[in-house]
């Protein structure tokens, strides 16, 4: 659906604004490309300043009456999009594997958790409702309605794009907005699948619009998009580094912004924890996805009295790893070896495996010990398949290392003393905190808040859909 053909009869995946293919000159055309490989896959339309700010406009249009559905319209348009979402794994693998390099069962994971976060969605739907506070003039009503903000851009990246882009997207249709989503230039058709299955399962034209971008253009468009009158609301994903242009550029023209950002997600195994499941949990969580999920785990902080115990444990369950895959790009890959490599001239050393790359762009699993507080290993966002071990005498100093950071998304905290881990997480300084679950585990029930250098806002369930929202105070005097 929408796959265009190029003059020269190379496969080109649109821009599609209002239902419809955005004709552009050749020259507009990108390469995408397999990381693992190296080879291109096919090309992409990269959207122009005059594109973006036709899909803002028509999205305006949309907005007009979108807004006006009835809540009982979204809510089956969600669910309806869930059903289709869920016959998409084999339509996902052969766009997302190619893309990406992710591994063979990835697809799947990512249409169950995504079709999970639509239905929890369609399920909030009627808390778009308002209430009627006591008002304290004789004859006066006042009435509070909740209103939808109108057209949102919502940038979502290539790591879990398929999630991402649901989670967000589904938050903004329900609470009544209209959305422009600015795709990932690295996985574009991936990104398409979900225009598509919204498509499918009747939402309006122009109340989905999808473009995406080369680097180059990028910037320019997505400045012109935000500065739009129309604009309201920005929703970002992606790094620290871009979540700082993209807020730079939002405040200077006064547009809120909903960010969720990277991590260094830490694990607090105390002297009482099951050190076999807690091994287990930070290996899952570490090597998923070649390391690239911002929520996986890169410090593990172990008491002293079971770290010999728990460095064994750990060992074999990295060693255990067939593979931890690929990264989705071979800069992104040299960016993860070089910052191993750094560390370890700096003093770290391998407990087990290496900053080895393996073909382009698969680095060897490993767990660092000795790493310097300093090091870009310890205050970055690495998306490498790699933790760093630290060895602590007390909680206390644990829940000081774990807080030692600019990031606050997710930690987790291993113990089996229940009032000990519950009492951690309440000063850990993170949107989420697992107790005996590893840093990456999700419940779509509940709000995924970034705090400190993780960003800005909740996303998820009703908490999602109010970032959608605004207050609107009506006084009615009789």
């Amino acid at each position: 659906m929408y796959v265009q053909r190029s003059p020269s009869g190379a496969t080109v995946v649109p821009n599609v604004i209002g239902g419809k293919v955005v004709s552009l000159p050749e020259t507009q055309n990108f390469p995408v490309i397999q990381g693992s490989t190296g080879d291109t896959i096919h090309y992409a339309q990269s959207a122009t300043v005059d594109v973006g700010v036709h899909a803002v406009e028509t999205a305006a249009e949309v907005f007009k009456t979108w807004r006006k559905t009835p809540l009982s319209q979204r809510r089956a348009i969600l669910n309806k999009a869930a059903d289709i979402l869920e016959t998409k794994v084999d339509e996902l693998a052969k766009r997302e594997i190619p893309e990406t390099s992710c591994d063979a069962h990835w697809p799947g994971f990512e249409v169950i958790f995504a079709s999970k976060f639509v239905r929890e969605t369609s399920a909030n739907v009627s808390t778009v409702c308002g209430s009627i506070p006591d008002s304290e003039v004789p004859g006066t009503t006042s009435l509070v309605f909740r209103e939808p903000v109108g057209v949102v851009l919502t940038i979502i990246p290539w790591n879990a794009p398929i999630i991402l882009a649901f989670r967000g997207i589904a938050a903004a249709l329900a609470a009544g907005c209209t959305v422009v989503f600015k795709a990932s230039e690295l996985c574009p058709w991936t990104h398409q699948l979900v225009l598509e299955v919204f498509a499918e399962a009747g939402l309006p034209a122009g109340a989905l619009n999808k473009i995406q971008c080369s680097r180059s253009e990028g910037p320019a468009v997505t400045e012109a998009i935000i500065s739009h009158p129309a604009l309201r609301k920005v929703e970002f994903i992606g790094s620290a580094a871009v979540g700082r242009i993209i807020g730079t550029v939002a405040a200077k023209h006064l547009k809120p912004v909903l960010m969720e950002l990277g991590d260094q997600s830490p694990v607090l195994v105390l002297e009482d924890a099951d050190l076999q499941t807690a091994a287990e949990n930070c290996v899952r969580a570490t090597f998923a996805h070649h390391g690239q999920i911002c929520f996986g785990t890169e410090r593990i902080i172990v008491h002293e009295k079971v770290a010999q115990d728990f460095s064994r444990v750990l060992v074999e369950a990295t060693k255990a790893l067939p593979s931890a895959g690929h990264a989705i790009t071979v800069e992104g890959a040299k960016r993860s070896q070089d910052i191993i490599e750094e560390a370890v001239a700096d003093g770290a050393k391998f407990l087990v495996g290496s900053a080895q790359l393996t073909g382009r762009t698969s680095l060897e699993p490993s767990i660092l010990m000795d790493v310097n507080p300093k090091s870009r290993l310890s205050r970055e966002e690495s998306f490498a398949p790699s933790a760093s071990l630290y060895v602590v005498n007390s909680d206390e100093e644990a829940l000081a290392l774990a807080n030692d950071t600019p990031y606050g998304l997710s930690a987790s905290v291993f113990t089996r003393n229940h009032a000990k881990g519950l009492a951690l997480a309440r000063d850990l300084e993170f949107g989420q905190v697992q107790i005996n679950s590893r840093t990456m585990s999700v419940n779509v029930a509940a709000p995924q808040t970034g705090f400190k250098g993780s960003g800005w806002g909740s996303n998820g369930a009703a908490y999602g859909i109010a970032e959608f929202l605004f207050s609107k105070h009506v006084s009615l005097t009789a």
